[in-house]
């Protein structure tokens, strides 16, 4: 599939999961200000959601960019290693 197409399907899906919502909350039995607390609750915990996921992605980033940055520092460090180590060989010839 093309990414056009693709992305023609999930905007498809994601039109089609707020029309349900819309049509579940105007046809919904709850008085409005029952049905507005409770889409209210659901926006709050879907926020604290993300924020999590969020700082989550955060902490995995910073480690795996530690880790880089020890990893490239050791190559740095032995790469220099050999360079001194060429330059004293080629003197001593």
């Amino acid at each position: 599939m093309s990414e056009r197409s693709d992305f023609s399907v999930v905007a498809a899906f994601l039109l089609g999961g707020i029309l349900g919502a819309a049509a579940g909350v105007l046809f919904a039995p709850e008085k409005g200000e029952v049905t507005r607390e409770k889409i209210k609750d659901w926006a709050g915990d879907k926020w604290d959601e993300g924020k999590e996921n969020l700082e989550d992605l955060k902490e995995s980033i910073e480690k795996k960019l530690a880790k880089k940055k020890k990893e490239l520092g050791k190559k740095f460090s032995k790469v220099k290693e050999d360079i001194v180590g060429a330059v004293l060989n080629s003197e001593e010839d």
